[in-house]
């Protein structure tokens, strides 16, 4: 039997012990692992991963002095090599939803159908807290309970005011805010329903179970039903990416089972992957943030929320108004969660922006991803001027028009078409009865405008992109280099602390918004240069008397193809983000070229065509003028 054991070789405590033989006795099986008790945060790995940078604990509490270390980790006792079964618990030793719902409280919720954050959760919790106050020593589980953390002091909600501060400037600030009042929200709540529930436990208490569950819950399938579960021992287990196991709920085994995927070292750490998460989720629901968030492929899923709004002074507030709000059906905010998979957020704008009252707030990271595509989508509506927006956002259908007749439509096509909308329908169409096509009776919101709408547009967007980014850097109390320098500091910033998790946080946020930054100023360049392509390409263009059109040479200058061309050769040595803005500019911005290119040349064409057609006009008026022979 392996005991747990700090890195050092001193037993933690007999409670470890408790808690195998407790599993064994059960059926449990884990032969090839022990727990380790961290002292000084060091991870005792001899994986030789360097600094372990993409390895996180959940329950990384710096200890004060007295107090027990509530760094925990588990270990290969020998080399495990791939597809080895490492870890199996039973059915029995699993606490599910299901048995929190059958507790008297969970029926006192389920009858009252409460409106609660995260249920599944609430019900693992309420089990918790039931067990341990009814059943205490006489638990089932109290071995499992004995080794829980005890304060949770690394998790956000509990941090103190000065750990806290670190935070300034980031969003997480207000999701914390909102994680602690939705919990006491749903305790005043159970509480009225099931008054028994303050027997059990006080706020504080409350919100332990609620982090304790949230931490340490697994999503399983049990007799082809979705529940969550508790799992002792797998709950140990920290994060590291990429995955190293995989875990099941095995039906055949009616156990809890984790597999090894790979070659695993002796006296190596054993890790689970909590998934591809952004920082901020990573720090809210498990207490850490990851030095280095990347996958194998170089992404990195850290998130940044941009919030948008009209400016209250701008002349087309009301128009703007209706288009930004078409489409919302409940706005409410994400909760207490912040899960940030929600693409777009409606809630009120704070009073320092002095800014109407809706505003949307988006995450987006350093990918051209689908989130990205919203933000530009939004961008490009505030930055329309009245006949931009009248043509994204004038509904277009037989019921209510607009109908347009013989050559007004013609001419209306054209401007529609250069925005990339379909036709208008026919008077004919409508009269008739013809159908119309599907794309002419639909209603464009705000979050659809996926293609640039005119070069005036996107530039106006790309500023606006770089207002936006430059007054979210504003409100941090430090600069994104200055974290940097921090965090080289690991005497003022000590590994796995609360403050060092916070400045790994901010400095992620500053990071996507510099790659945004970079991003504007980038494609503002690329504009620059199609605006002086353009310029020279209608400069060029001299129409003589007789209608003969004729090119003017200018002098060389770097052009678009050839600043694409640099571009592309240097992202080879780059990191993603700058792939994804040379994407932009030779995709998104040649696209808008191409067209502005052809619509010179159009009027190029119509030039050569009216001398022609007024010299022929002309020779028909002269056949006619008095005196002229008509024989």
């Amino acid at each position: 039997m392996h005991s747990a054991r700090s890195p050092n070789g001193h037993k933690s405590g007999d409670k470890f012990d408790r808690f195998e033989k407790w599993l064994r006795d059960n059926g449990a099986r884990f032969d090839q692992l022990e727990i380790k008790v961290y002292d000084d945060g060091s991870s005792s790995s001899s994986r030789g991963r360097g600094d372990d940078s993409n390895e996180e604990k959940k329950d990384t509490v710096t200890k004060d002095e007295g107090e027990e270390s509530e760094m925990r980790g588990v270990h290969a006792l020998s080399h495990i090599p791939p597809n080895t079964l490492v870890m199996s618990i039973p059915r029995k030793c699993l606490i599910t939803v299901e048995m929190g719902q059958a507790t008297p409280i969970g029926q006192a919720i389920l009858n009252s159908d409460l409106d609660l954050d995260a249920p599944k959760h609430i019900f693992l919790m309420v089990y918790l807290l039931w067990d341990r106050k009814v059943n205490g020593k006489n638990s089932f589980f109290f071995p499992y309970y004995e080794v829980l953390p005890k304060t949770l002091k690394n998790m956000p909600i509990f941090w103190s005011k000065g750990e806290l501060a670190e935070l300034n400037g980031s969003y997480l600030q207000q999701q914390i805010a909102d994680r602690n009042q939705a919990i006491a929200e749903d305790y005043r709540a159970i509480c009225e329903v099931a008054p028994q529930m303050r027997e059990l436990a006080t706020l504080e208490e409350f919100k332990w179970a609620r982090m304790c569950v949230c931490s340490r819950n697994f999503g399983l399938q049990i007799d082809g039903h979705r529940t969550s579960a508790l799992v002792p021992h797998a709950d140990m287990l920290n994060h590291y990416r990429p995955r190293e196991t995989k875990w099941t709920f095995d039906e055949d085994r009616q156990a809890f089972t984790i597999t090894s995927l790979q070659h695993i070292g002796n006296g190596s750490q054993i890790y689970d992957s909590y998934g591809q998460k952004c920082n901020h989720r990573f720090l809210l629901n498990y207490g850490f943030a990851v030095e280095d968030n990347r996958e194998l492929d170089g992404f990195c899923p850290n998130e940044v929320p941009l919030e948008l709004y009209i400016s209250p002074d701008d002349p087309l507030l009301n128009e703007k108004l209706e288009f930004w709000t078409r489409g919302e059906i409940s706005d409410k905010s994400q909760g207490a969660s912040g899960r940030g998979t929600t693409r777009i957020q409606s809630v009120n704008a704070p009073e320092s922006f002095g800014a109407p009252p809706l505003l949307k707030r988006i995450r987006v990271c350093v990918s051209s991803n689908e989130n990205t595509r919203l933000l530009f989508s939004l961008l490009r509506a505030l930055a329309c001027n009245g006949p931009e927006l009248n043509a994204l956002a004038s509904p277009v259908s037989a019921s209510c028009g607009p109908i347009v007749r013989g050559d007004d439509r013609s001419s209306a096509n054209v401007a529609r078409s250069l925005f990339g909308f379909p036709e208008l329908p026919s008077s004919n169409s409508v009269l008739t009865g013809s159908p119309i096509p599907f794309g002419a009776t639909y209603h464009r919101s705000c979050r659809d405008i996926r293609h640039p709408v005119s070069l005036r547009n996107e530039r106006a967007a790309l500023r606006l992109l770089l207002q936006i980014v430059e007054r979210h850097l504003s409100e941090y109390s430090t600069t994104l280099a200055a974290d940097v320098t921090d965090l080289l500091d690991e005497l003022a910033y000590p590994r796995f602390s609360n403050k060092r998790h916070a400045k790994i946080q901010v400095r992620g946020e500053k990071e996507v918004l510099h790659h945004f930054a970079r991003w504007a100023t980038t494609g503002l360049e690329v504009l620059d240069v199609i605006e002086e392509e353009l310029q020279e390409e209608r400069g060029s263009i001299e129409v003589s008397s007789t209608g003969r059109v004729s090119v003017v040479s200018h002098e060389e200058r770097p052009s678009f193809d050839y600043m694409i061309q640099r571009m592309e050769e240097d992202a080879e040595s780059r990191d993603i983000g700058h792939h994804t803005i040379v994407r932009y500019c030779a995709d998104v911005l040649g696209s808008l070229r191409r067209e502005e290119f052809k619509n010179i040349r159009r009027q190029r064409l119509l030039q050569q065509e009216q001398p022609r057609a007024r010299t022929s006009s002309g020779r028909i008026w002269r056949s006619h003028e008095p005196g002229s022979s008509n024989r």
